[in-house]
């Protein structure tokens, strides 16, 4: 049986991640769309943009430029802490 790839969530209520490292995830990404994976305390590193791609309403809310700034925070956060990271 394969072993089962935790979501950044999982590793929130695990507590081997913060909210604070979440936040920082998405103030990365918002402010540069090519930024570097994310590197979580943990280890683990999310590449947000493909956390992104993985969620169809966050992608197509984030390519609408009318879409305020608080709900692209929002799905951007919402990306990271569905996404699945990798460790190391």
């Amino acid at each position: 049986m394969a072993k089962e790839i935790p979501s950044v969530g999982d590793l929130l209520r695990k507590s081997e991640v913060m909210d604070e490292e979440i936040q920082a995830a998405t103030e990365a990404y918002l402010k540069d769309e090519g930024a570097n994976p994310f590197v979580f305390s943990s280890g683990h590193r999310i590449d947000v943009a493909k956390a992104i791609d993985m969620h169809p309403q966050a992608k197509m809310l984030l390519a609408d430029k009318a879409t305020s700034p608080g709900l692209r925070r929002t799905m951007v956060m919402t990306a990271v802490i569905m996404g699945f990271p990798v460790e190391g």
